[in-house]
């Protein structure tokens, strides 16, 4: 930074004598402290919030290092018959569209790694991934499907419970609709601190064992729920006099 100014120094010294250090100080730094540099305020404001935003410090713009730390992330889907060379159906990049087979197999030849995603033949919905944590599909379909924690008898909400693997994980537990359900933090420590036990019995339906071997199904609530209409409640409270004769 150059500074200028005829102030006096905190040390005394004469305007003159300050400029004389700051001559100094300018030709023993770098040569690009002497570059001006002509961005605006507004220029340079927006800048340094695109470097905190991008890369957490004020200071990256310009800086090979911290620039370094941007990531790139992209998400390619590839049919498996696409993949294999069987079908001609298009991958799609997320964000952008879909692209052709010989694009995203050029793409998907530098990827770091794969995740195999399962999806429902005619919904499309997700149903499996080979990762521990589900997608935003299926976590959405897993919370309406709950709707509470699967514990028997208990009704916390979805986005208070944990989504547990039903056969762990680390056991060989898949991630997929028929092995997750929501348990509130409460029940999941039973889960796997105590001897209660549980089990799929399929669409949803969860078998629970106790401590002594008493069993308790859970069923997920019903997706269709029928409730009195206030219209028939007040027909219901007619006389017959006043009844529709119909």
């Amino acid at each position: 930074m150059i500074v200028t100014g005829s102030a006096r120094t905190a040390c005394g010294s004469t305007s003159s004598e300050a400029e004389a250090e700051t001559r100094a100080c300018t030709d023993s730094g770098s040569a690009d402290a002497d570059v001006a540099d002509e961005r605006t305020m507004d220029e340079l404001r927006a800048d340094i919030l695109a470097d905190l935003i991008l890369t957490g410090t004020p200071s990256a713009h310009g800086n090979g290092d911290a620039l370094s730390a941007i990531r790139a992330h992209v998400q390619i889907t590839i049919p498996v018959l696409t993949a294999a060379g069987l079908s001609d159906e298009p991958a799609l990049i997320a964000g952008y569209g879909p692209i052709d087979r010989e694009t995203a197999e050029c793409l998907a030849a530098g990827a770091s790694g794969w995740d195999r995603v399962m999806f429902h033949p005619h919904t499309g919905a997700i149903l499996a991934v080979d990762r521990y944590r589900p997608g935003a599909e299926l976590d959405r379909f897993l919370r309406v499907r709950d709707e509470r924690c699967r514990f028997p008898g208990c009704t916390q909400r979805p986005w208070r419970c944990d989504l547990d693997h039903t056969v762990d994980f680390a056991l060989g537990g898949e991630t997929r609709e028929c092995n997750l359900a929501h348990l509130c933090r409460r029940h999941h420590v039973v889960k796997h601190a105590t001897g209660w036990r549980v089990r799929q019995l399929g669409h949803g339906t969860l078998e629970w064992t106790s401590l002594t071997g008493r069993r308790y199904v859970d069923r997920p609530p019903a997706l269709v729920q029928f409730v009195p209409s206030p219209q028939w409640q007040v027909a219901g409270s007619l006389s017959d006099s006043e009844r529709p004769p119909f």
